[in-house]
């Protein structure tokens, strides 16, 4: 395959992840339409004050990776206060807008690098070829392309749970750290320790790395947040979004019947959206794949199909709640990915390697047209939500920055 042949195929992947999720980075200014938007900004802004946010309806460490930012910031604005630069990039010098660009483009960043372990993990575990095309279409994944455009929790979740997948095999006290940060970035990122702990299990791995990934898991969440520990009180609280039980009461649930219709159609409609339509593609043949490989009994990577089976598991899970809109099927990502990346090599074992290269163009390009979309829809800040049930921002309802409210 072309890629193959590029030097640091990986690098190439991550600067075309960093590309697209860099433009209209500062969609909506001087407005703020994303009303999850603020609460960031404000939380990581109030550390300078408490290092306790004081509200665990969010986990903290993306606070504090952004406080960190802003103080670096800080420091590199007040030397270019003495230079000849100090009126270039006026944004630099508005506080009401400067901290929302500097935590999207950190969203940005971290949703380019992890192309970084979804390629590493695949490569370990299938081949460098079918990393490569893992790493391609998530790295134009339509949401996650959108989502890593806003100051969130989701993208940077994702970035710390593929690296906890990533080293799950050889590294367990780093693995369970990672997936202790992701769940201290958002809660729903514990939901990718289901694999590792079912692999470990259904590989016979030693008991004492079992251990190591939950006793690593349950330091890494704590650093990251560490007033869950120091302000227990507040954080075990179920009746108002201060604590952090209140998600998983405020999130509701569904009747079994509801929960099957919702699955099939994030699956059938939602998904596709959200991955591209190529992908949704590949994973149906995937499954199609792994079945008639298994009644024939012909050998089939036990990898792809239980990241199959872990996807289709958690998308079954997570259509359960009485709110389901798309963000919060992100843990599912390294699983679809990963089955995807499988079953594109397997068909370039079946064709050409120019059918090859004009199958890839053409599972690749629907991903390429959505995302651009995407991007377009925020440059133009209307009012359409092609993920129907997220919150999204409107021309009506804009959030008002007051002047000067996020002076540093």
């Amino acid at each position: 395959m072309w890629l193959t042949r590029l030097k640091n195929p990986a690098l190439i992947l991550v600067i075309l992840a960093l590309t697209i999720r860099l433009i209209g980075i500062d969609h909506g200014f001087p407005f703020i339409y994303h009303p999850d938007e603020p609460t960031v900004i404000r939380s990581a802004l109030g550390i300078r004050f408490d290092p306790n946010p004081g509200h665990f309806d969010w986990p903290h460490v993306y606070f504090y990776m952004n406080y960190f930012g802003y103080m670096v910031f800080a420091k590199f604005r007040a030397f270019l206060a003495s230079t000849s630069l100090a009126t270039t990039l006026p944004i630099l010098w508005n506080d009401n807008l400067v901290f929302y660009l500097l935590s999207r483009i950190l969203t940005a960043v971290l949703g380019s690098l992890t192309v970084v372990p979804i390629y590493l993990w695949v490569k370990a575990h299938i081949n460098p070829r079918a990393a490569l095309l893992a790493g391609l279409i998530f790295a134009l994944a339509p949401f996650h392309v959108r989502f890593s455009h806003y100051a969130l929790i989701d993208v940077p979740m994702l970035f710390f749970l593929c690296w906890a997948l990533y080293l799950s095999e050889k590294h367990p006290l780093g693995s369970g750290f990672m997936l202790g940060l992701a769940t201290s970035t958002k809660y729903n990122g514990i939901l990718g320790g289901l694999f590792i702990f079912l692999w470990y299990l259904l590989t016979k791995k030693n008991l004492a790395d079992f251990v190591k990934v939950g006793i690593a898991a349950v330091v890494g969440f704590v650093i990251g947040t560490p007033y869950a520990v120091l302000d227990f009180a507040t954080f075990s609280r179920t009746d108002s979004p201060l604590g952090a039980l209140w998600q998983f009461t405020n999130v509701g649930h569904v009747t079994f019947i509801t929960q099957l219709q919702n699955f099939f159609t994030a699956l059938s409609s939602k998904l596709p959206d959200d991955f591209g339509y190529g992908a949704a593609i590949l994973f149906a043949l995937a499954i199609g794949i792994i079945v008639r490989q298994r009644l024939n009994r012909i050998k089939v990577s036990s990898y792809a199909q239980l990241s199959a089976v872990v996807f289709l598991a958690l998308t079954l899970f997570i259509s359960g709640a009485d709110k389901t809109p798309s963000h919060y099927y992100m843990p599912t990502y390294p699983f679809l990915f990963l089955t995807v990346g499988w079953a594109v090599d397997f068909l370039g074992t079946k064709v050409s390697p120019l059918i090859f290269k004009w199958l890839v163009v053409a599972l690749v390009v629907p991903s390429i047209v959505l995302s651009a979309l995407n991007i377009d829809d925020l440059i133009k800040k209307t009012s359409t939500n092609i993920y129907g049930g997220d919150v999204e921002y409107t021309r009506q309802n804009p959030v008002k920055i007051d002047q000067n409210e996020n002076a540093l």
